[in-house]
């Protein structure tokens, strides 16, 4: 069976912390050495060498050893051993510990996926996919991608299974997607047991099916993954279906090591969810503190939501900017989201918008952020400082021209920031596609809002448009489609 480290994975146990993280990345990598199909092998290096080098990079050892460690695999990739150019490629594409040099990480993987290796395949397919430090190219991802899935490569079934289906960066094929997805939960792939529980769970490109989705997740559950668990059991606490059931999932969830889940019980402990007013809050500081323990970041934005509040606590906008600033600081990459966030938009009550406190922060705090975020946060505050239509199309062309840094949160915040630039996106698309006749001004005219409703019935659950199409829901669907 095939492995890879792929880059959502790598996100996953990047977020661990750091002794952890070392001893599973190189697990991770150790595995998928060994397990790869189609991995040209010089006489000079074999597998055990190249997985001895790859660990000896994510382990804490000196400069030298990892030196060393870059050197043995050069050295094999230049020979034509496809498993080192796969693991150096890696590294230099995605800088997980050598330096980024996208270039030649791309040209070690292209010499290793000419070879045969699914597990090359699939990373530079992920990469053309997401224009992840190249230029998107769809066509050359599907090539790429259907090459590994082929092989049997489980993240490229589960990456090919979720886009097709979701129709999200490749035009949806529900059925062709759906057999991905299939095959890989017929070779007993969890994640893949997780991927296609939630889309029947949503109902997304798919027939909702929230049995066959809860069999999936218990599935993926007694293989040791319980990210299944957390979603269905944060489903039904937010759609209060069956507050106890939910609770007791989400603690099963985080006992078996999602930690999430902790955090998720806080939140709704915090709101009322679980169990209702005063017995659902006095759940919080329990939940909070194990999510403290997990190392979850996301519990110093509950905080400040409270002081923001006033949920069991004083009210004051100002403190809770300077609660925000204080966890930022420390390196708490949610708590400095949020608080660039908070400033860009304000609250509406206790908190006035300050666009240029917030571009001070993602300045002071843009090194906590990946380059796309700080990419997106940067587009929405230029959103958020447009106020005619000649700056809406300036942001509107930047948008478009940038579709890897689109993704559902990312629309929800150019909303947030400014719903007349997202009215621009949306209108300057129906015009191209002769679908709108208006004027190209940002607002919410008669005209705009038929077109953006005959447009919101082509999206899954397309009984939101009967609600209303000024929807931020819909309206940041219809942005990332």
């Amino acid at each position: 069976m095939a492995m890879s480290l792929d880059l959502h994975t790598f996100m996953r146990l990047a977020e661990q912390p750091s002794a952890t993280r070392i001893w599973l990345l190189a697990a991770a990598f150790a595995l998928s050495l060994a397990a790869s199909p189609g991995l040209a092998q010089s006489a000079s290096t074999d597998a055990s060498g190249i997985a001895e080098a790859s660990n000896v990079l994510w382990a804490d050892v000196d400069a030298d050893a990892k030196a060393r460690a870059r050197q043995e695999l050069e050295n094999a990739a230049v020979a034509g051993d496809a498993q080192a150019q796969l693991v150096l490629g890696q590294h230099l594409l995605n800088g997980w510990v050598l330096e980024r040099d996208a270039k030649q990480g791309l040209a070690l993987l292209e010499k290793s996926a000419a070879a045969g290796t699914a597990a090359a395949q699939a990373e530079l397919g992920q990469a053309y996919l997401f224009g992840t430090h190249v230029a998107a190219d769809h066509g050359r991802a599907l090539q790429l991608l259907d090459a590994a899935a082929g092989q049997g490569d489980l993240g490229a079934l589960r990456l090919l299974g979720e886009q097709l289906v979701g129709g999200w960066t490749l035009p949806r094929d529900t059925k062709r997607g759906t057999a991905f997805l299939e095959q890989a939960v017929g070779k007993g792939d969890a994640k893949a047991q997780v991927t296609l529980g939630k889309l029947l769970l949503h109902g997304v490109g798919i027939e909702e099916d929230r049995a066959r989705a809860l069999t999936l997740f218990e599935a993926a559950a007694e293989a040791g993954n319980a990210k299944g668990l957390v979603v269905f059991g944060e489903d039904i606490m937010w759609k209060m279906r069956d507050p106890a059931r939910a609770e007791a999932m989400l603690v099963r969830a985080g006992e078996m090591g999602a930690d999430e889940a902790w955090s998720i019980l806080a939140n709704g402990a915090m709101y009322g969810y679980l169990g209702g007013g005063r017995v659902s809050r006095a759940k919080f500081d329990g939940y909070a503190e194990k999510a403290r323990a997990a190392g979850q970041d996301e519990i110093a934005v509950l905080d400040a939501t409270r002081n923001m509040w006033g949920i069991n606590m004083r009210a004051s906008g100002p403190e809770t900017i300077a609660r925000l600033r204080s966890e930022a600081d420390k390196g708490n990459a949610a708590a400095a989201r949020f608080l660039i966030e908070l400033l860009r938009n304000g609250n509406r009550m206790n908190l006035w918008p300050d666009p240029k406190g917030a571009r001070d922060a993602l300045e002071t705090y843009g090194g906590l952020l990946s380059d796309t975020a700080r990419a997106q946060y940067a587009m929405t505050l230029d959103a958020e400082r447009a106020r005619t239509p000649e700056a809406y199309a300036t942001v509107a062309a930047a948008f478009e021209a940038q579709p890897e840094l689109w993704s559902g949160w990312f629309s929800r915040e150019m909303v947030k920031a400014n719903p007349n630039v997202a009215f621009y996106i949306l209108q300057k698309r129906f015009k191209d596609a002769g679908s709108y006749g208006g004027a190209l001004n940002g607002y919410a005219t008669r005209s705009t809002l038929r077109a953006v409703f005959q447009a919101c019935l082509e999206l899954d659950k397309p009984e939101r448009c009967d609600d209303s199409v000024m929807r931020a829901d819909v309206i940041a669907d219809l942005l990332t489609k």
